[in-house]
């Protein structure tokens, strides 16, 4: 009797739980409906109103287009400079002179040799002149005049020779004279006085500050959103230039996959070559703010408001493909679109939504 009355109370108080089970399980959907269908406040504002200009940068620096080094063309024994590192020279102006002593004698003793070449030419000539009378009267053999003949036409080549001999020595003295090929200035002087150059010995490092420009390298997308933009800067230590692309090379580096680009510089900028900064520029691309970009089931993208009527709508999570986290990104979108700016982050997808 005693084991009846226990399972009877077993069977009793099991009943009672499964009926508060089911009786929370009926509360807690109903809970669960309640809340799906609840009407959350909300703002919104059109997304005309939020989208910016998409703003790009890229680094770039400043190079000269003509940075050379000034090598000897003779051999000789530098004997004195006229510039140190850091002076600024003007195009034609002397730098180094080399000893020339021995390109001086060279064309003195070349000079020798033409004046004798010449009274060579007077002596054929006169020869000749008198061998032609004579082969007209017959009285020597056509071999002989022939031979008259040559040698007024060898006498005439050696003073061609003489000349240009005297010529390339010429050229050798003035080669001794380091002259400045452009306006620039000297970044470097390699030479030391009194040391022994041959041609291609390096003396100087010039650069041209007067011909600058920008360089930079692009990714081919980057360029297509560069071409249109007319508000494009080259920014470093807190200035910001305008410039604009002069030249873009027609071959993408295999490795970086970018372009070469060369961007003006107005005149009197003043710009140091090797002047590292950026190029910043804005696109038509609009752009959505990242205050905007919540995540829902691993992707990125906006809350807007849909269907409304009479203050009354739902919301609908439009995804941004290619939305980074913390970034703006670019989004297609009318521009009427409403983007809901309030309680967003505890929004649903289709979830329903009061205006306030």
């Amino acid at each position: 009797m005693y084991e009846n009355l226990v399972m009877k109370l077993s069977v009793s108080l099991h009943a009672v739980f499964s009926i508060l089970i089911l009786s929370s399980i009926t509360v807690l959907g109903n809970s669960a409906f309640a809340a799906e269908n609840e009407l959350v406040n909300v703002k919104v504002t059109p997304l005309s109103s939020v989208v910016i200009s998409a703003k790009h940068s890229n680094p770039a620096n400043i190079i000269s287009l003509n940075h050379s080094t000034i090598s000897a063309e003779i051999t000789g024994r530098a004997l004195k400079s006229y510039v140190e590192t850091g002076d600024i020279v003007e195009k034609g102006q002397k730098l180094l002179s080399l000893d020339c002593r021995n390109y001086t004698l060279s064309k003195k003793q070349a000079i020798a040799a033409l004046n004798v070449a010449k009274t060579q030419l007077s002596l054929a000539k006169k020869e000749l002149v008198r061998n032609r009378r004579l082969i007209k009267q017959g009285t020597i053999p056509r071999e002989l005049f022939d031979k008259t003949e040559a040698a007024e036409l060898t006498a005439l080549a050696d003073i061609d020779l003489k000349n240009i001999a005297i010529k390339t020595t010429q050229l050798a003295i003035n080669r001794c004279q380091i002259i400045a090929p452009f306006s620039g200035q000297i970044t470097s002087r390699l030479v030391q006085i009194g040391q022994l150059v041959v041609a291609t010995t390096p003396l100087f490092e010039l650069m041209q500050n007067d011909k600058m420009e920008i360089k930079t390298h692009l990714s081919p997308s980057d360029i297509n959103r560069l071409k249109p933009s007319t508000e494009l800067e080259f920014v470093a230590n807190g200035r910001h230039i305008k410039t604009e692309i002069r030249s873009i090379i027609q071959e993408i580096d295999e490795i970086t996959r970018t372009q070469e680009v060369r961007l003006t510089i107005p005149e009197g900028s003043k710009l140091a070559a090797g002047l590292s900064g950026r190029i910043e520029w804005k696109s038509g691309q609009l752009m959505l703010p990242p205050d905007y970009i919540l995540r829902r089931n691993g992707q990125l993208g906006v809350m807007i408001a849909k269907d409304i009527v009479e203050g009354v709508g739902h919301t609908s999570f439009f995804v941004l493909n290619g939305a980074k986290e913390g970034q703006s990104s670019e989004v297609n979108l009318p521009a009427s679109t409403l983007i809901i700016n309030e309680n967003q982050y505890r929004l649903k997808d289709g979830q329903k939504i009061r205006i306030k």
